[in-house]
């Protein structure tokens, strides 16, 4: 065993002990969770009560939350985006939270803008506690539960790129993802399978080439983490498809151009590969009995975990991911976003996750789920939910950003003690989501419109869907309009006008994460027959929304019937 082994073994088992330190944690916080809750509130108030936020609402004479609820007002972004233009560009400090900045996550706004939500420490650490760490026990658990004995200490496989956006003044500028994950950098040779303590981003080398490489290298591989499940089958597909040229390269040890690196990275990388003609050996004897059920078992026998969003609308991955995953378990980690790590699973195998109540204070507002209108008149605790029930989640984090609608909607599906286990529902107003692009119904909108102008034609509706039967996935806008123009030609203008207002889109069809969007053509007065029907059948008029997502086997089964193309 050499020295990156063993120090593998004692990290790896460490990270195991942190998790199921942070688990145990979770579980003892689920008594008197609203008074624990409530107490992590008035800790926020109190830190940043010399903030100039924290003047403005008097957050030192708040002595309860109903004058917390009464003096400082619910939030969007929109209320904070001065704010963080001072702390950017003018380099301002204590404004919306005394704690020092340690990075901004981008994240989508409005048509054509992006959100810099500032980050602190005691937030990262927040994630740094629920991820890798939380993972591994989990997966831990279920071992000693199914097989009698703990997981093999490992290094494992991280399926994202890295990103290297940073301010002028150096601070990082990312996504909430990697602003987290560098803070792992130091342990990454021992715990993932490359050997570098900063990852290759997409300009530098192909990050599945990449992290492929050193995986398959390593039989023992432990893990595959991913922020979404989305990745994971992604993954499974770029396998299928490469693993001939990732054996002959593993077995000769060389860096073939599937690897799209740079000369920089190709001179970094042949510092840790030698040829492995017998791992390759190994490798192509099992590719070469199918690429099925049990290929992942079959070339990582040590394969314990695999890690990713995949609940709600990320669940047609993570089933499309079960087609090569046999008898490796599924976590699905986290609910959360750039704004707060909300909930996490405590668990193996179940889509639930427990709210995490030292990460923030949360409120809730139940949600009428025909109209998706919230009661602002019935702002609930944590402790005041009913199970199976609706509600949009509203944050106070350790960031800045207090009593902050994200526009999210949970439901809550059982109880430990006072604290809920939830499922993410929905987000209000987003449409489509891939992989973490975010597409909301205000940017499709804005394609239509454009569509509408250049083509000259009566546009009367439209829904649009994700399409994930082929792969690179991608997003179908299915158009209606009067004269029954064909649209179709219009893709690439409709495209380029979706980067245009969403960048994050842009981004991801770049490195081709996604194929780029495409329009088909709907037969004229398909919706208005939509809505005739839900009101035939006793729907009110007034609970009859426009259907700009084709989500159910329902609505494919009726608004694809009348495609025209």
């Amino acid at each position: 065993m050499g020295t990156r082994d063993a120090l593998t073994g004692i990290i790896v088992r460490a990270m195991i002990a942190k998790g199921h330190s942070d688990i145990r944690r979770m579980h003892k916080n689920t008594v008197n969770a609203r008074k624990k809750n409530e107490k992590l509130l008035f800790d926020i108030l109190r830190a940043n009560k010399t903030s100039e936020y924290g003047r403005r609402y008097n957050f030192e004479g708040i002595k309860s939350v109903e004058e917390f609820r009464s003096t400082v007002p619910l939030t969007t972004f929109d209320d904070y985006a001065d704010y963080v233009v001072r702390m950017i560009d003018g380099h301002e400090t204590n404004l919306i939270t005394s704690h020092k900045i340690v990075g901004y996550a981008q994240s989508s706004g409005t048509v054509g803008k992006r959100k810099f939500v500032p980050l602190t420490q005691p937030e990262v650490d927040v994630y740094t506690s629920n991820t890798i760490t939380r993972m591994l026990a989990n997966a831990d658990d279920y071992s000693k539960k199914h097989y009698g004995h703990g997981i093999k200490p490992a290094r494992g496989m991280f399926t994202a790129p890295s990103f290297d956006d940073v301010l002028p003044d150096g601070t990082p500028c990312s996504n909430i993802a990697d602003v987290v994950a560098k803070q792992f950098g130091f342990i990454y040779p021992y715990a993932l399978s490359i050997p570098f303590k900063k990852m290759f981003n997409e300009a530098e080398a192909e990050s599945k080439y990449v992290n492929s490489r050193f995986a398959l290298e390593d039989r023992n591989t432990l893990f595959i983490f991913a922020i979404f499940f989305r990745e994971v089958a992604a993954y499974l597909d770029y396998l299928k498809n490469n693993w001939q040229t990732l054996v002959d390269d593993i077995e000769h040890g060389t860096i073939s151009e599937l690897a799209k690196a740079t000369p920089e990275a190709v001179e970094k990388m042949k510092k840790h590969i030698r040829p492995l003609p017998e791992r390759a050996a190994e490798l192509r004897a099992e590719f070469e009995k199918g690429f099925d059920e049990t290929i992942i078992k079959r070339i990582w026998p040590n394969m314990s975990v695999i890690s990713g969003i995949g609940t709600s609308t990320f669940f047609p991955f993570a089933k499309r991911a079960r087609q090569n995953t046999k008898g490796v378990p599924f976590d699905f980690n986290l609910y959360g976003a750039s704004e707060g790590l909300m909930a996490a699973a405590d668990e193996l195998e179940t889509g639930r996750q427990l709210m995490l109540i030292d990460s923030c204070y949360y409120e809730f507002m139940p949600v009428d789920e025909e109209t998706d209108e919230s009661d602002e008149s019935n702002i609930l605790s944590i402790n005041e939910l009913e199970v199976g029930r609706n509600y949009e989640i509203i944050i106070t984090n350790q960031s800045g950003l207090y009593r902050y609608r994200c526009g999210d909607v949970v439901k809550v599906i059982d109880y430990l003690n006072e604290c809920p286990y939830i499922v993410f529902s929905y987000r209000k107003g987003q449409l489509l989501n891939i992989t973490g692009e975010k597409t909301t119904e205000e940017h499709m909108a804005a394609v239509v419109k454009e569509i509408g102008k250049l083509s000259g034609c009566t546009v009367t509706d439209w829904a649009a869907r994700n399409v994930i039967d082929e792969h690179p996935y991608y997003y179908e806008l299915i158009i209606e309009n009067k004269e029954g123009m064909d649209l179709s030609g219009y893709a690439e203008e409709a495209h380029r006008i979706l980067c245009e207002v969403n960048p994050r889109y842009m981004y991801f069809t770049a490195i081709d994460g996604m194929g780029n969007l495409r329009i088909r053509n709907q037969k004229p007065g398909t919706h208005k027959e939509w809505a005739d029907a839900l009101v035939a059948s006793g729907r009110p008029v007034t609970q009859v929304k426009p259907v700009r997502i084709i989500n159910t086997p329902e609505k494919e089964d009726f608004f694809l019937s009348r495609i025209t193309d």
